[in-house]
């Protein structure tokens, strides 16, 4: 099956993740947002260091070592996407490489994902394009028409739609249902605010354990746990 168009997120919706760029950590802040779920496998590492970004998905389930729907997806994306590829965790196959990558740029992709291996790699690093995965492999799949574009798939342990955001930076990638987009962007951009402000404190001589008040925390659990034990 293959999805030209997809409902994507507003522009507005899409800056306002890119304002968060300018935060440490915007991964975990979304992750913590989203009750410590959607965020991919920690196997999944980028080519480089130093990667931060926001984009759309465009989505790819691969058959077998077809690399037909990653093209595909690569001629339906449009500036500012991300190419997600569900390739079932396979790293014998690679499923991205330097041809794909000079593609994806001229389209205006930001990013590759892939739950699985790429090729090229010195090459893709000497252009800089962010791809993100499980492995690196020289063998290529073949091109014979199968695999599906813009579907729902999952990709290292997250399900990812068509038109849902994608974050990544140095601490792995989350992902934010198109759905959930406007309010997980609210809540974020206050954790952020409030972790600014705890860290100011902790700078100025707090501790972690302090500002959370860890000691009450150990006294309500020993608290439950005494009247647990007194009930059994």
């Amino acid at each position: 099956m293959i999805n030209e168009n997809i409902e994507r997120p507003s522009a507005e919706i899409v800056e306002g993740f890119k304002s968060l760029l300018s935060y440490d950590s915007i991964t975990c802040a979304i992750s913590d947002c989203m009750g410590r779920f959607n965020a991919m496998t920690s196997d999944m590492r980028p080519l480089f260091d130093g990667i931060r970004l926001v984009g759309t998905a465009v989505t790819v389930k691969t058959l077998a070592a077809d690399l037909a729907a990653a093209f595909k997806a690569i001629d339906v994306c449009q500036p500012g996407d991300i190419v997600v590829i569900d390739s079932h965790g396979s790293v014998n196959t690679a499923f991205w490489g330097e041809n794909m990558t000079m593609s994806a740029l001229n389209r205006g992709v930001v990013a590759a994902i892939i739950d699985g291996a790429c090729r090229d790699v010195e090459e893709i690093r000497k252009i800089r394009f962010p791809v993100i995965c499980k492995g690196i492999v020289p063998n290529v799949g073949a091109i014979a028409g199968y695999g599906d574009v813009n579907v729902s798939i999952q990709c290292a342990g997250v399900a990812v739609s068509p038109g849902d955001i994608v974050v990544a930076d140095g601490n792995g990638v989350v992902v934010v249902p198109l759905a959930e987009a406007a309010v997980i962007l609210q809540k974020a951009q206050r954790l952020l605010e409030t972790e600014h402000l705890l860290q100011e404190k902790i700078k100025a001589g707090a501790t972690i354990g302090e500002l959370v008040d860890v000691d009450e925390v150990f006294r309500t659990a020993f608290s439950y746990q005494n009247r647990a034990l007194k009930r059994s």
